[in-house]
């Protein structure tokens, strides 16, 4: 594959704690919707989280920033990439350069007949190769009938699929040395964020690999009625555990009384397998929830 890093000052340091330097972002700290709050607050309590959760943690809170800012961190090796053109020529190379491990993280709408198509040749060549090929969709892709014929061609030549909650980003990791990060906004294209910053792509890849952990396979899901997708309550209710908000606090904002909003917490808690609301909100980072 070509070689395209990022050009980056010479004798840098490479980041080694993504919570602080994704808190050093004077723009990501002023970002104020409820879903970056709550993983800043999570990032911030990272030293309560367990070595697994706590890396899953540090690609959520990474990966947050990548977006956020404007422009590219310029001491890392990142680069925006915002001409389609260069950037479908990028992933291509991507592709034909993996030989190990391709992990995809599909958010948005479901890929067209076309879209399969075309993912199937290029997918089977990568399979071919004997590359690890894992796919992850949101679970109300799971219906939907081509959809579920591509997963299963594509499971009988080897790869792996599996289904999360919610997919609220696109990422994919190549090899664990490459990451690609689309900048999707108001379902328009906006290129992408391609890195190779070791820190960078071992804590999307973390990130990545926990939500595949999270999913379910296609043979586990009921094709008529596919639950787990998050209603908007249980999100306003796992923003507000995770943002740390007094129980009253957290009832004004959702306009509930107090005793209610700890019922929706004992719900969501048991929901997610959690035992405190901290360890929820990491739960609900690994389905797709924040």
């Amino acid at each position: 594959m070509p070689a395209h890093p990022p050009d980056g000052p010479a004798g840098k340091k490479p980041v080694t704690d993504l919570h602080r330097w994704a808190l050093e972002s004077a723009q990501y700290r002023a970002a104020d919707s409820d879903g970056h709050a709550a993983v800043r607050e999570l990032s911030r309590n990272h030293a309560d989280a367990t070595p697994q959760e706590e890396r899953v943690l540090a690609g959520r809170v990474a990966l947050d920033r990548m977006l956020v800012d404007d422009q590219p961190d310029r001491k890392l090796l990142v680069q925006k990439v915002v001409n389609l053109a260069t950037l479908q020529t990028r992933l291509v190379e991507i592709a034909r350069g993996t030989r190990r491990e391709l992990l995809s993280l599909h958010a948005g709408e479901a890929p067209s007949e076309e879209a399969f198509t075309a993912a199937m040749r290029n997918d089977r060549e990568l399979l071919d190769r004997g590359v690890r090929l894992r796919i992850v969709y949101p679970v109300e892709f799971s219906h939907i009938q081509r959809v579920r014929e591509y997963t299963d061609t594509m499971q009988g030549h080897g790869a792996q699929f599996h289904f999360a909650d919610a997919v609220p980003y696109r990422l994919i990791v190549s090899d664990g040395v490459r990451a690609v990060v689309p900048i999707v906004r108001d379902s328009r294209s906006e290129g992408a964020l391609i890195t190779g910053e070791p820190a960078l792509v071992n804590g999307l890849r973390h990130l990545a690999n926990g939500i595949f952990r999270s999913g379910r396979a296609l043979s586990e899901i009921d094709p008529v009625a596919p639950s787990g997708r998050p209603s908007d309550l249980e999100l306003a209710v796992i923003r507000a555990m995770s943002l740390g908000l007094t129980d009253e606090a957290a009832a004004k904002r959702l306009a509930v009384s107090e005793r209610t909003f700890r019922r929706h917490v004992s719900q969501i808690l048991v929901r997610l397998g959690a035992s405190s609301r901290f360890q929820a909100g990491i739960r609900a980072v690994e389905r797709g929830w924040l």
